[in-house]
């Protein structure tokens, strides 16, 4: 696939400590943009829609980002960012029904004084113009649906599912005990279809599931066996004809009996209406929904919530993935950067993109990256980790006791550290570049460099305070030196060359939320601190703060970050560039400042930026697929 780069220059301001220099796009939706599993009960933002002629597709994340894509090359052709409505109040969830028509449907859901809100209407994709149009309206969210042009119409109404033509109702009795999750109709309303689940807890969050169908009043129950399935967010639809033979196309959450919890793929499965199983994709795959093309050739799915894909309907085979979704970026000189790259079928691959195109440097998959100078690099998936050099050999690779959220080098590229989660608890894991593992201290910070971290902690027995201190130790176990106790903690960052830890913690005399924040940087060797940054909040978010999302290699310039986040959101609220020699905040642009503002979670998931300095001092901010490069100086 042929991937459009874009670059921009501008002119560096001269009132700033930094300018734009430069901006580059992969094509394709950015990762975890079509949200996750556990939304509300209306189920996943988003969604995928057929041209007529099935030679196009449109698909929408919940950013609003609409692409199009030809089907048999997965070439781009087009995007644009739909607006969401004001009117529909709190947590908007925009869905794409289908298209009808040179008009897609969209429906938009959210919340207005504890009241759910449902608004549809049609685009023109073509003038990006929408109207509002609601085909089959119903005065609340039930399970309800139409054919295209609402002359019939199914709802469920307590124990019946109703079936509506003509203005003449037929109520079909349910079986009792069941509880419907999703219907299907298909376009000539001749048949209809439920999927239900018998509740097995006291939530009625999962159960037995079996489809049933109905031809006229007549009915067959087609039994999915054992496969325990959660109430919430399944896509249901009726494929094939009458002499091809009909079939329903379904994608449903899956119960994980281990976890209590969701699996993070959907029970993707074709069913014969006489009850036959044609084919099936188990919940480890990693696909979510499914939505067939008209001619009943092919329907696209989605990788993990960031990868649309096409895959054939007779067997459920991969056809082709549509874009790539950067996963982890790491700055490299002269405006370049080591990007990984989700494709659709589960692969990835690591390339270097710059001004002039990506190039692929291993066909792997990774969730995150970590480079030393542009000799090796190393990169996770799950809890394999990987070491390469720059011409894609692997030199190494072993599991980490977990999944890796972060990996880094030590400034002679000798070490390779991570932060590790499992279901026990979080760990930072070291080894040497081969593999050997190597013994840390308990409690030891990430990442490891010329020194080991530490974190104490312990109460203040006056106040009764939690309280830290951060103590440095040589390889051999040997303290070096250690910070007075603060309460609130440290969040220490080290600097690639090893010989800075810059630190963030609450001021010890703001004690209302939000808190003011202190910054400043110790010497690795000695100890010693420097100036004291002190920054005011700027919201009256409780829940805010700032933090460190950045730090050049010479730990003397930061980016730092204020955000918010709680149990349903997140919030980011702006960026500080600030010099830690002097301990002075930095004039920003208002493009840096505040441009990456946003509110997050809550049903509509954006893309939360990244941030790193290269090793030249130039800034890389990822959005998503887009990177921004901004020239700074202190």
């Amino acid at each position: 696939m042929r991937l459009l780069l874009t670059s921009l220059l501008l002119a560096l301001p001269v009132a700033s400590a930094a300018g734009l220099t430069g901006t580059l796009t992969v094509q394709g939706h950015a990762a975890g943009s079509f949200g996750h599993l556990s939304l509300p009960e209306w189920g996943p933002a988003g969604g995928a829609a057929w041209t007529p002629d099935s030679r196009e597709v449109y698909t929408l994340d919940t950013t609003g980002e609409l692409r199009r894509w030809q089907v048999a090359t997965g070439k781009p052709l087009g995007r644009q960012v739909l607006p969401v409505p004001g009117e529909v109040g709190d947590a908007p969830a925009l869905r794409l029904l289908g298209m009808s028509g040179e008009f897609l449907e969209l429906e938009v859901r959210g919340w207005r004084k504890d009241r759910p809100v449902r608004l549809r209407s049609i685009l023109n994709p073509r003038s990006g113009k929408t109207f509002p149009n609601d085909p089959c309206p119903t005065s609340r969210l039930s399970l309800q649906v139409c054919t295209p042009a609402g002359q019939i119409r199914a709802r469920v109404e307590g124990q019946d599912l109703v079936r509506v033509e003509a203005g003449r109702a037929t109520r079909l009795p349910l079986p009792a005990g069941m509880k419907p999750v999703a219907l299907a109709l298909n376009d000539n309303g001749e048949r209809l279809a439920l999927l239900a689940i018998t509740p097995e807890d006291t939530y009625g969050l999962h159960g037995t599931a079996a489809l049933f169908v109905w031809q006229g009043e007549q009915r067959r129950r087609i039994s999915l066996g054992q496969t325990l399935l959660e109430g919430t967010s399944p896509t249901l639809a009726w494929v094939g004809n009458a002499s091809a033979g009909y079939g329903l196309l379904l994608a449903v959450n899956a119960y994980n009996g281990q976890t209590g919890g969701l699996r993070d793929g959907q029970l993707l499965a074709l069913y014969h209406e006489d009850g036959r199983q044609v084919w099936g994709l188990s919940p480890q795959v990693g696909l979510r929904g499914a939505w067939p093309s008209p001619d009943g050739q092919a329907f696209v799915t989605l990788r993990r919530g960031s990868v649309p894909e096409v895959r054939r309907l007779t067997d459920g085979g991969f056809l082709r993935g549509l874009g790539e979704a950067v996963t982890a970026s790491v700055p490299l000189r002269g405006g370049r950067a080591l990007v990984a790259l989700a494709r659709g079928g589960g692969a990835g691959r690591v390339a270097v993109l710059s001004g002039r195109g990506l190039q692929t440097v291993s066909p792997i998959a990774a969730a995150t990256l970590a480079a030393w100078g542009e000799q090796r690099f190393a990169s996770a998936q799950d809890n394999l980790v990987r070491v390469h050099d720059f011409g894609g050999r692997v030199l190494g690779q072993w599991n980490a006791s977990g999944n890796v959220r972060q990996l880094a080098f030590s400034p002679d590229g000798a070490v390779v550290s991570a932060q590790v989660w499992n279901p026990r608890n979080g760990q930072e894991q070291a080894w040497s570049v081969k593999g050997q593992p190597l013994r840390l201290p308990a409690d030891a910070a990430f990442p490891v460099s010329r020194v080991l971290l530490r974190e104490a902690s312990g109460r203040d027995s006056v106040n009764d305070f939690y309280r830290e201190r951060l103590i440095a130790t040589s390889p051999a176990g040997k303290v070096l030196w250690q910070t007075g106790w603060r309460s609130g903690g440290f969040y220490p960052q080290v600097s690639a060359d090893g010989r800075w830890v810059a630190l963030s913690s609450q001021a010890q005399d703001s004690h209302r939320d939000p808190v003011d924040m202190e910054f400043w940087r110790l010497n690795t060797a000695t100890g010693k601190a420097g100036p004291v940054l002190r920054l005011k909040p700027t919201t009256t978010d409780p829940n805010s703060g700032r933090g460190i999302s950045a730090l050049s290699a010479d730990g003397r310039l930061a980016l730092l970050r204020e955000g918010s986040g709680d149990a349903c959101g997140w919030a980011l609220y702006g960026y500080t560039l600030a010099d830690l020699q002097t301990g002075k905040r930095l004039p920003t642009p208002d493009a840096l400042a505040q441009g990456f503002n946003r509110q997050g979670g809550c049903g509509r998931d954006l893309p939360s930026p990244d941030a790193a300095f290269a090793p030249d001092d130039r800034l890389l901010v990822r959005d998503g697929n887009t990177l921004t490069w901004w020239q700074v100086r202190p």
